[in-house]
């Protein structure tokens, strides 16, 4: 995995998450910066970060860092009749890291699931 991309606090940080599902996201489609905000609001609605458009500067933030990294970028889109906007893509680099970040989560999985069951008492 590229370095820097796990998050200070690991795995399973929030940051890691936001970064993963970015890449996610962006896996699938071309986005502006306020439409991936959006998504990540519908799938973290409790995260701080996404509770209010105050906050979305932090979002926006993120997503530069990502860009700095070279695992997404942008370019200027111009809509007749509006502002420009800022569309998102994935860097082959980010693809890179999108489908090993996929592959390591679904190596854990199995590991994961035994660990809580366990820590449960339950048999594994």
């Amino acid at each position: 995995m590229k370095k820097g991309f796990c998050c200070k606090g690991g795995p399973f940080s929030p940051g890691f998450w936001l970064k993963a599902w970015i890449l996610v996201i962006l896996g699938k489609e071309e986005l502006h910066g306020y439409e991936i905000m959006n998504k990540l609001r519908n799938i973290f609605p409790d995260i701080f970060l996404y509770k209010d458009p105050s906050h979305m500067g932090r979002g926006y933030k993120l997503l530069r860092l990502l860009e700095m990294e070279g695992l997404i970028q942008s370019k200027w889109e111009v809509i007749e009749g509006g502002p420009a906007k800022r569309i998102y893509s994935l860097t082959e680099e980010g693809k890179k890291v999108r489908e090993q970040t996929i592959k390591s989560l679904e190596d854990n999985f199995e590991f994961l699931k035994k660990f809580i069951e366990f820590s449960k008492d339950k048999e594994v």
